[in-house]
């Protein structure tokens, strides 16, 4: 076993989720994958992907072919070319919200759709993510610890205020680049929808380090 920073047995081995999850992100992110057992690692995964180096995570996602999403994309051309994405969710944790029938299509809640969008908002780095989430905060009634707390609640998966204010910043650099798929007309209201959501999430990170930062 690798010499950690903690003083364990050589024989220790982990008897609670807390413990193995704790095993697996150490063994992992040291390179030190004697004496991780596939099935553990597949079975906890889901809740420690974030606690891993990216490329180590990158390097297990392959070898299991794990995705976390399948998508089925639809395009349908007449005046104008309309691009509808189906996504389905094959995960364990339960539905938060009464699914809704619309024109003979199963919706999901409002509270779901949110669960799944921030967390693909962690997961992708899109900036289309970033826009979803700004109108989820502006319109759907929702605040950034709400949508955390959903996240964890249907996936098991926590992240912390900080992050949600931090991910903002990896997805402005390509911000922009949504022009051509906005409703909006003209340049100026485009240009000034993109910087609203840029502001919105500066200043809430600002806000954030005020109210932490001694």
């Amino acid at each position: 076993m690798w010499v950690w920073d903690y003083n364990i047995k050589n024989n220790w081995q982990p008897t609670t989720d807390q413990e193995r999850e704790w095993f697996l992100v150490r063994k992992i992110n040291y390179g030190d994958f004697k004496g991780v057992k596939k099935d553990m690692l597949k079975k906890h995964f889901q809740q420690i992907q974030y606690r891993l180096d990216p490329g180590k995570r990158a390097m297990i996602e392959n070898f299991f072919h794990q995705k976390i999403f399948d998508r089925h994309e639809f395009l349908f051309e007449n005046k104008e070319v309309l691009r509808l994405e189906f996504v389905h969710y094959n995960h364990e944790k339960k539905t938060l919200g009464k699914k809704e029938l619309l024109l003979g299509v199963q919706i999901d809640s409002l509270v779901d759709i949110a669960a799944n969008k921030t967390f693909a908002y962690f997961d992708r780095n899109e900036p289309k993510d970033l826009f979803d989430v700004y109108f989820l905060l502006q319109k759907g009634g929702f605040t950034p610890i709400k949508l955390l707390s959903l996240v964890e609640q249907k996936f098991g998966v926590s992240f912390d205020e900080s992050s949600f204010w931090s991910e903002a910043f990896k997805s402005f650099p390509l911000l922009y680049t949504l022009r051509p798929l906005l409703l909006q007309k003209g340049n100026e209201k485009q240009e000034d929808l993109l910087k609203n959501i840029e502001d919105y999430f500066k200043e809430g990170s600002r806000a954030f380090l005020k109210r932490n930062l001694e």
